[in-house]
């Protein structure tokens, strides 16, 4: 048995997003060190929203923090499918044929805020967790990792998890590291993702303005399709419509040039498009009179090409390696499904060298971050690019897109159904805690 007063396997953690939260819960739950780094506060008050798979459910049970996300989100059923001149061309009940399929398990939309605080409340200890914090740089040992922050402090640990999203400063500082010895590998780690369109994403009251009509009933989703722009909204919270107006740029940009959007522009936007019916008889102008909060941001997509982590110690998860177009709404379940890659990786390597009295060699760490690494970029690919043909179907880019659309129908939801649940199916579980699905 490890000595007591033999120093604990500590990891770092960058960013308190839906990843870092989620590590750094799961590694509680599994009795590992940690510290997570946050250069802003846990859980911000943000426009954005999030869906919610069953696969992830399953992840969120076994965590604990299921319970409180129940109790206030209900489950999506009704999808109806709406073209441009207002005409339902689909009504479809797949995601009550996927929930038969995975346990009566929920696909919902929340905000993404509520999730993050649902996770972190989870946590017993919170010391570990530090706020208002950024990290300056790093640097790799053969026994460790030290973060300098930008107060100067410095963090000792054995394994740094960069969970900082697309504009990952650790992505950046491994970027710097490298261009002294792969200048191209440098470039396309800082230059991975593009953008062909954006999106308003708003969160509105599920009421008119003019005479508190509701747009939809709770768990149901509205599609709209629009040549170059096209538009969802889902009720999966009680009195809050969750609506997101997707719209081709003008062009295609590749960062760091990716744009960033003023209010102005936004207003504009919405001045364009916000005539446009996204469901029966009300119009996305109607929701956004409706809103509580709204923002218009790129959707940026890709996987990273290069190695996720540095051939050491140190390695990067969810956005700030793999970034999908939010249509499909299985990125952040993809973030998660990340997470349990790496700490199924991580768990049996650290009980066991503390059972031996010692601590993971480099190499050591190093082959659990390639088998994350070798088990999340198949999947990564497939929703990336399943995302990007979605985003392009909506907006009716192309003609055989458009037969697509009147194709659809015809396909039963639960031969739909089947298919996605395929994928679910594969999704993994945390491997050292109870499987929820036994339970059944």
């Amino acid at each position: 048995m490890a000595d007591s007063n033999f120093p604990r396997f500590t990891a770092i953690i960058v960013g308190g997003s839906l990843v870092g939260l989620t590590t750094a819960l799961a590694l509680e739950k599994a009795g590992i060190n940690y510290v997570l780094l946050e250069k802003g506060d846990i859980a911000p008050h943000l426009g954005a929203s999030i869906s919610i798979h069953p696969h992830t459910q399953r992840v969120m049970e076994q965590l604990g923090v299921w319970p409180e996300i129940k109790a206030t989100a209900v489950p999506l059923d009704i999808r109806k499918h709406y073209d441009r001149k207002g005409k339902l061309f689909e009504d479809s009940s797949i995601l009550q044929e996927i929930s038969k399929m995975t346990s009566q398990r929920w696909t919902t939309f929340i905000e993404r805020r509520f999730m993050l605080s649902c996770i972190y409340n989870q946590i017993e200890d919170k010391s570990h967790v530090r706020t208002q914090t950024c990290v300056a740089s790093f640097t790799e040992t053969e026994d460790g990792v030290e973060v300098i922050t930008d107060k100067g402090e410095t963090v000792k640990g054995d394994i740094l998890l960069g969970a900082d999203g697309i504009h990952s400063t650790i992505r950046k500082l491994m970027a710097d590291k490298v261009a002294i010895t792969d200048p191209t590998a440098s470039q396309e780690m800082q230059a991975g993702f593009t953008s062909t369109y954006h999106c308003i994403f708003a969160t509105s009251k599920n009421a008119r303005v003019s005479d508190g009509t509701q747009f939809l009933p709770s768990g149901g989703v509205h599609n709209v399709y629009y040549p170059g722009f096209s538009g969802v909204v889902a009720i999966g919270v009680p009195g809050f419509a969750y609506w997101f107006m997707f719209v081709k740029s003008e062009k295609q940009t590749r960062m760091p040039e990716i744009p960033k959007f003023t209010e102005e522009e936004t207003e504009a936007t919405i001045a364009k498009y916000g005539g446009y019916a996204l469901g029966p008889g009300y119009t996305f102008k109607d929701l956004w009179d409706s809103r509580v909060k709204a923002n218009m941001l790129s959707l940026e997509d890709g996987v990273l090409k290069s190695k996720w982590n540095t051939g050491g110690r140190v390695a990067l998860m969810g956005d700030s390696v793999h970034k999908s177009t939010i249509n499909v709404g299985l990125g952040g379940n993809l973030a998660v499904e990340g997470v349990v890659h790496l700490v199924n990786g991580l768990v049996p390597l650290v009980r066991q060298c503390d059972e031996s009295g010692r601590k993971p060699t480099k190499t050591e760490i190093t082959a659990v971050l390639d088998a994350y690494e070798e088990k999340q970029r198949p999947h990564a690919k497939t929703i990336v690019t399943m995302s990007r043909y979605v985003t392009r179907y909506e907006a009716m880019e192309t003609w055989w897109l458009r037969l697509l659309r009147r194709v659809s129908p015809w396909v039963s939801d639960k031969t739909k159904a089947k298919a996605f649940v395929g994928y679910i199916n594969e999704a993994p579980w945390l491997n050292f805690l109870p499987d929820p699905y036994e339970k059944q």
